[in-house]
């Protein structure tokens, strides 16, 4: 591999991923050429039918456009069956094919972590978990006014503190209740 790669000294592989596609043309399930991240550039090892390399492209990542120190690197447009990983170079943009969305998702860190130097910023599972339950917030609130539009009471549990004495109390959105500890009421 390090020969069909042609690494320089100080190169290191980073990742490499098989059966990427390249440029604009349709995916295919001939896609059959490789890519490798190193520590300076992203090669493509454009191969044939049976699997043979043709073509060696070379992309260095000191050539990656950065616009306020970040690298412009980014998930493309997912079509039908084309999921990229487009990458702005300053002489124009390349676009990389993935199979899968969580490629590509798995590829961004890496490829901005190469282009600046810097260590992999990988969210941690309750970082990706916050996230969600912000994007399943901005979400109900919609769908309650919808529900109230039709007279539909909300059921969605809520969690809060007395604003009179502190205690933590729990409800059902929209409803009054009255605290178990110092009798005043609240609207949750």
């Amino acid at each position: 591999m390090a020969d069909e790669l042609q690494l320089q000294p100080d190169e290191t592989v980073i990742l490499r991923k098989d059966k990427i596609g390249y440029g604009s043309k349709m995916p295919s399930m001939m896609d059959k050429s490789s890519l490798v991240l190193t520590n300076r550039n992203l090669i493509l090892l454009k191969k044939n039918f049976f699997g043979k390399t043709t073509e060696t492209l070379r992309f260095p990542l000191s050539e990656v456009r950065i616009v306020n120190g970040v690298p412009q690197v980014q998930k493309g447009k997912a079509d039908f069956m084309d999921r990229t990983l487009d990458i702005y170079f300053k002489n124009g943009m390349e676009s990389f094919r993935f199979e899968w969305e969580s490629d590509i998702d798995e590829w961004i860190p890496y490829v901005v972590a190469a282009v600046t130097g810097e260590p992999v910023k990988i969210k941690s599972e309750a970082e990706k978990l916050a996230e969600f339950a912000s994007v399943v917030e901005s979400i109900e609130e919609p769908i309650e006014k919808i529900q109230s539009l039709f007279g539909i009471k909300s059921e969605r549990q809520v969690s809060c503190k007395c604003p009179s004495c502190g205690a933590t109390l729990t409800g059902i959105k929209g409803e009054t209740e009255q605290c178990p500890y110092c009798g005043s009421y609240y609207t949750f």
